[in-house]
């Protein structure tokens, strides 16, 4: 099995990340060739499988980086099966352990504020930043990727995301859904992406610097050439919470905060996944469903209220 998921991993790695093929050889190295290389395709049951789940378990792995392992081991046999070298993939038969449904926690509006503005006291595009962030859901790399081109005047188009390079650089790819989409934005946002422009304008006309043809919004060089890393604004947000204490938060915590705030407020779940970039709806369903639990109340008292007698006809009722 070694030669073979060795090509297979080799013929798929054009069409994933950098990350994702750093994490896939990873597994591969580490624990699915010394596992299972030894075997023939042909060979390996689920009996094989659930045996390294358990091994994995035993010393220390979450459940989640289990379940990432099975992950692989079901593409390639997936892959194989097309290409003929196997009739059957014995990972659908196997049972990865479950992993316990993430806990979803966003910032109120009060701590959302404080973290706004201790960014600004760091630079003045943090804030913006955190700000955009929490106002349209968008992910991290996507927020990094964007031109001043990709900003109208009623929305942001949102067509790729800055990723890792192998090199230990970045570059643009498509988003992680492969999937564009236009996200409204009112005066508020438009307001604070002009800021942001000003203050690029501002920088580069101090420093003497030509602006290039069509800048990043949030930028490292300040003529708008080069995108802030990724890095960046996450451990900002981590050093400004962990200031305050708020270690459950992070940067992430504002796609939480922009889905939340959203459902809370009886947005439909479809416009709330087409913001976020969801390419299916029920995924938003399932990551807030606590949400919609307490709309779930709501929902009772409301219909209660309508077919309920009044009270005083009820008081009535017992003279």
């Amino acid at each position: 099995m070694e030669h073979a998921i060795r090509e297979w991993i080799n013929l798929v790695s054009p069409n994933l990340s950098p990350t994702t093929v750093r994490g896939y050889l990873g597994w591969i190295n580490l624990e699915i060739i010394p596992a299972l290389g030894m075997f023939q395709i042909s060979e390996i049951s689920a009996v094989h499988l659930d045996r390294l789940y358990r091994e994995l378990v035993a010393r220390g792995c979450a459940p989640a980086s289990v379940r990432q392992v099975h992950a692989i081991i079901r593409r390639f046999f997936n892959q194989a099966m097309k290409w003929g070298w196997t009739t059957s993939n014995p990972a659908l038969l196997a049972s990865p352990p479950k992993v316990p449904s993430a806990k979803v926690v966003a910032p109120n509006v009060e701590q959302l504020l404080t973290i706004m503005e201790d960014a600004k006291s760091v630079h003045p595009q943090w804030e913006a930043f955190f700000t955009l962030a929490a106002l349209t859901g968008m992910r991290r790399g996507e927020l990094c990727a964007l031109h001043w081109n990709d900003c109208l005047d009623t929305g942001v188009k949102v067509t790729k995301s800055l990723i890792y390079t192998p090199a230990g650089g970045t570059r643009e790819a498509p988003t992680k859904t492969h999937q564009g989409r236009f996200v409204a934005i009112d005066s508020f946002a438009k307001e604070l992406i002009e800021r942001q422009k000003e203050e690029l304008r501002v920088a580069a006309q101090t420093l003497h610097l030509q602006l290039v043809a069509q800048p990043y919004l949030f930028y490292s060089i300040p003529n708008g050439s080069a995108p802030v890393h990724p890095d960046s604004p996450s451990k900002l947000f981590r050093r400004i919470a962990d200031e305050h204490g708020w270690k459950e938060l992070h940067l992430h915590s504002l796609r939480h905060f922009a889905a939340t705030q959203l459902v809370a407020a009886g947005m439909d779940i479809r416009t709330v996944a087409g913001r976020l970039g969801h390419a299916d709806a029920s995924v938003t369903l399932k990551v807030y469903s606590h949400v919609l639990e307490s709309k779930n109340h709501q929902a009772a008292s409301i219909m209660g209220a309508l077919l309920a007698p009044p009270s005083s006809n009820r008081a009535s009722d017992t003279t």
